[in-house]
């Protein structure tokens, strides 16, 4: 047996696990009191998290046969960034799961799965190697979340109430709009073409389905920054994500300082430093 085989073992035992103590921790709790619904709403999550957790390791040190795909180091170790920032949200949704929480995430993983699944189906096929047990693991795991989670987001429940829960107000409100703006028309940018007029911001020239892996990214930050508008509960996860992005994206920057990438490190800096300042300030 191949250690790049023994290495995909081992990763679909640890979500194997991961999956089996979220369950005991965040829904056995709950046993008796709430609907399959909703028990399938955070296993779903769980899984989310539990995945984006253990998979980010593999892809954060660029191991080839963690993915389906030969990613770039720099969108590998972003890719990496998403999976944690995806898996930290997932935590906080799980810690305290109401109605604004869940749906932040169901909205988050719509958004960053459904346009690339598509786009994959459509234009990508023939970046998979068919020969690799990864390639239909990663169909299976992709396509079967994306059936759930569009059924999740049409059949929206919470698992607690919470009270005082209100629209997000003052400047922080602008700031949200603004992030939203960025982020979607940047991935708008990295999504419809991996060649555009300035290499400050599309790096991975001739590599377009990696450009679109963290497009869909942005659209889902600019997707978390709208629905927080209407949702302070929700706005403290979408926050966490942010931060954790933005510290992630920088990071990935840093790790190899000669293929840094200004335009990405400033701005994400920037976006994590502002995203902290508006957390403390909320209290949590």
């Amino acid at each position: 047996m191949s250690p790049l085989l023994l290495l995909q073992i081992a990763g679909l035992l640890a979500l194997l696990i991961g999956v089996a103590l979220g369950y005991w921790r965040w829904v056995r709790p709950y046993h008796g009191q709430i609907s399959r619904h909703q028990q399938s709403l955070l296993l779903l999550v769980i899984l989310t998290g539990v995945g984006g957790f253990v998979g980010a390791f593999g892809w954060w040190f660029d191991v080839r046969a963690s993915f389906s795909w030969d990613l770039p180091p720099l969108a590998s170790r972003m890719l990496a960034a998403a999976a944690w920032a995806f898996a930290v949200g997932c935590w906080r949704a799980l810690a305290r799961p109401s109605l604004p929480r869940l749906r932040l995430i169901i909205i988050m993983l719509f958004v960053y799965l459904t346009p690339l699944a598509a786009a994959i189906v459509l234009f990508h096929l023939d970046r998979f190697d068919w020969t690799a047990p990864i390639t239909y693991a990663f169909f299976v795991i992709v396509l079967g979340m994306v059936a759930l989670t569009i059924w999740h987001l049409f059949h929206p429940v919470g698992i607690i109430t919470v009270e005082h829960d209100g629209p997000v107000r003052g400047w922080v409100r602008g700031w949200l709009w603004g992030t939203a703006v960025l982020t979607f028309l940047w991935g708008l940018a990295l999504f419809l073409t991996d060649a555009g007029p300035s290499t400050l911001v599309w790096v991975w020239p001739g590599d377009l389905l990696t450009s679109r892996l963290i497009a869909v990214m942005l659209w889902t930050l600019a997707a978390a920054a709208v629905y927080s508008l209407h949702s302070t509960d929700a706005l403290r996860v979408a926050l966490v994500v942010m931060i954790t992005y933005g510290i992630g994206v920088v990071a990935a920057n840093f790790w190899n300082p000669a293929a840094l990438k200004p335009l990405y490190t400033l701005v994400f800096t920037l976006f994590a430093v502002s995203s902290l300042i508006i957390l403390l300030r909320k209290g949590e």
